[in-house]
């Protein structure tokens, strides 16, 4: 039991200097510092004190019971969700703050029930008061705490808040404030933020820009865990990912069957692979019969060095204007080298043979 360590950290988690400690609990910054070094202990009478300042229990100070605070805010959060309405969550979430008066979990979790308020409620005044005081809500969370997943969460529940109620250029300045770690809210509060404002041919521009960018994203983190896991030896795992990806990968395919046809080829193939690494006959075979078809839907597509995704994709991709957004291709597939590889994994079979015969 620590009771200085303990205090430092709590201290730093509610980001309080010691100075900022000492003047709340009405001791000297010596006193403080005294504790936070194991030198000497508080006197009893501060303790409840603390508790509050904190929002912890005196446990959790004396180093007991170090998680029931936030198991106590999950049973809150629990309660509030399994309620299933929006003014019970706002009763539930404001007495588990008069308990807990600064968990940002729940002044989130009441501010976002106080803009649902925003949102279904007939009473301008009611509205009005609910989005006022979500606003402070996510504010008290951003300037007090150290979490940048909370504060992350709380400007862009910001962001959400003004741009539905007009103030457009305030949500736009929060968006800017938003980490890196929270690329996706930036992406989808500027497509949204457009889309409010009215400004459609600027908000189809980027969100389609931005679509595609995602998909690209997925697509390659979806491709360097399979092959991961096959490094690792991991067959079947890397089997769901690929499969993943190949359904990604046609996600586009409305009006245009063979977009990206050459890395359907190529995660269909890598698929083949596993399959002969677990020893699956039939599947590898069925994985290959439909290498072997995308390749011969690739020979019929122009053979232009690039494509041009905003015409060949209209539906999609009207609006993309991006000259790096260009598909990989791959002009012709040799069925003699790429059915090579699985000779001596089928051996005498008969399947294979006949197939292999129609291809090569």
């Amino acid at each position: 039991m620590n009771i200085g360590e303990n205090i430092y950290e709590l201290r730093k988690a509610n980001k309080l200097t010691q100075e900022q400690l000492a003047a709340k609990l009405n001791v000297s910054e010596q006193a403080v510092s005294k504790w936070e070094n194991g030198l000497c202990a508080p006197d009893v009478s501060l303790f409840p004190r603390m508790a509050e300042l904190f929002n912890v229990s005196i446990d959790r100070i004396f180093g007991f019971y170090r998680y029931s605070y936030e198991d106590d805010v999950k049973k809150i959060v629990k309660s509030a969700d399994d309620s299933m309405d929006t003014y019970k969550e706002i009763e539930i979430i404001s007495e588990g703050l008069q308990r807990y008066p600064n968990s940002p979990d729940l002044k989130l979790y009441l501010a976002f029930s106080l803009s649902m308020v925003n949102r279904i409620s007939k009473d301008v005044g009611e509205k009005k008061d609910a989005v006022k005081k979500a606003i402070v809500l996510c504010n008290e969370v951003i300037d007090n705490c150290n979490d940048i997943k909370h504060i992350d969460r709380a400007l862009d529940m910001l962001q959400m808040i003004y741009t539905e109620t007009g103030e457009y250029d305030k949500a736009l300045e929060v968006i800017g404030k938003l980490s890196s770690d929270s690329y996706n809210h930036i992406i989808v509060g500027r497509v949204d933020l457009l889309y409010n404002k009215g400004e459609y041919d600027k908000q189809l521009k980027e969100g389609q820009t931005n679509l595609f960018k995602c998909w690209m994203a997925m697509g390659r983190v979806l491709d360097s865990l399979s092959s991961s896991f096959m490094i690792k030896g991991e067959y079947q795992k890397a089997t769901e990912y690929i499969r993943a990806h190949l359904k990604l990968l046609s996600v586009f395919d409305e009006g245009c069957p063979d977009f990206y046809a050459t890395h359907k080829i190529w995660a269909q193939e890598k698929e083949a692979k596993c399959y002969m690494r677990i020893g699956d006959k039939i599947k590898c075979l069925e994985t290959l019969k439909k290498v072997i078809k995308l390749a011969e839907d690739v020979r019929n597509v122009s053979k232009s060095p690039s494509f041009e995704i905003s015409k060949r994709n209209p539906t999609y991709f009207s609006e993309l204007i991006d000259s790096n957004a260009l598909e990989e291709y791959m002009s012709d597939v040799f069925a003699d080298k790429l059915l090579a590889q699985y000779d001596g994994f089928f051996g005498e079979d008969r399947e294979y043979a006949d197939f292999k015969n129609t291809v090569v």
